[in-house]
């Protein structure tokens, strides 16, 4: 009797051995689909990091705008980590089989689940990722003289120039609608992003330099910091018109709840416009400008 008895226990063993085996094995099949579909992701995300670096480096986009999209691959780039240390704690939990056994269903089974869950909805993030390399591809900055908007020594666009100006930004928002209306289903933000420069030239004492520097309030400035404040008033004029253009126009979109409108505007006084122009002087009206970009990113 206790020969059988041995005899049973011998091949409960067994069988329970085998049956930690074969789940031992399903879980690591489960494991590597779910690090390869990881992987791909990652190597996705890497490739839509790389192509905002190089638009970057040609000028195409500015830093403001990169990190938002930074802001966006980031996130992504978190729950990818998070995944992979989940995956981890499994594979150290499969280490030891008894361990293993006893987390079987409250632990190994829930979180397998759950990693597989998140891997089928691969497909929904790369129309997301596809978005982005979609506006990156299309990015480019818009150039406008300050001249054609503003009167020497102005900051506020006269009312003979207002028209002008309107006119000139408007096919800007007409483009970030018409790419904006792509992805209808999205809840996505367009950036218009307004950066103002000024040249190296001085003030004389008179009306805009006492403005200037009153806005500034210190009792002695440089011309750096009023060239800068001088750029920073024309930006944010120049922003208030794209406002109102986006407003007149907005009713073109079929869906506005999925979609808002951010405005950026910035002076950056005397520095340079441009990375690719090698030969800025003192005074030089290549450099008395605006630069206009923008671009529609999903939330």
């Amino acid at each position: 009797m206790k020969y059988i008895i041995s005899l049973q226990i011998i091949f409960s063993l067994l069988a329970t051995s085998c049956g930690v085996q074969r789940k031992l094995e399903d879980t690591r099949k489960a494991i590597t689909i779910i690090k390869a579909g990881q992987e791909k992701e990652t190597a996705k995300l890497n490739s839509v990091n790389d192509f905002s670096v190089a638009k970057l480096n040609e000028g195409k986009i500015e830093k403001n705008i990169k990190h938002l999209i930074d802001k966006r691959l980031d996130r992504y780039n978190e729950r990818l980590d998070s995944s992979a240390k989940v995956v981890l704690t499994l594979e150290s939990l499969m280490q030891n089989k008894k361990d293993f056994r006893k987390g079987y269903k409250k632990i190994v089974l829930p979180v397998l689940d759950s990693l597989r869950r998140e891997n089928s909805l691969y497909d929904d993030r790369l129309t997301i990722y596809m978005m982005i390399e979609d506006g990156l591809n299309i990015a480019d900055y818009h150039l406008f003289d300050l001249a054609a908007f503003f009167g020497p020594g102005r900051h506020i666009i006269p009312d003979d120039k207002v028209e002008f100006a309107q006119e000139s930004f408007a096919p800007i928002v007409d483009s970030l609608i018409k790419f904006s209306n792509k992805y209808s289903t999205k809840s996505r933000t367009g950036s218009l992003l307004i950066l103002g420069f000024a040249d190296g030239t001085g003030f004389s004492e008179g009306p805009l330099y006492d403005t200037l520097k009153a806005l500034i309030g210190k009792p002695e400035v440089t011309k750096e910091e009023l060239n800068l404040k001088l750029s920073e008033l024309r930006a944010g004029e120049l922003i208030k018109h794209l406002e109102q253009i986006y407003h007149q126009k907005k009713q073109q979109f079929p869906d506005t709840k999925n979609f808002s409108v951010e405005y950026i505007g910035q002076g950056k006084g005397e520095e340079y416009p441009l990375p690719t122009i090698k030969d800025y002087m003192t005074e030089d009206a290549r450099r008395r400008i605006v630069l206009c970009y923008w671009i529609v990113l999903p939330d």
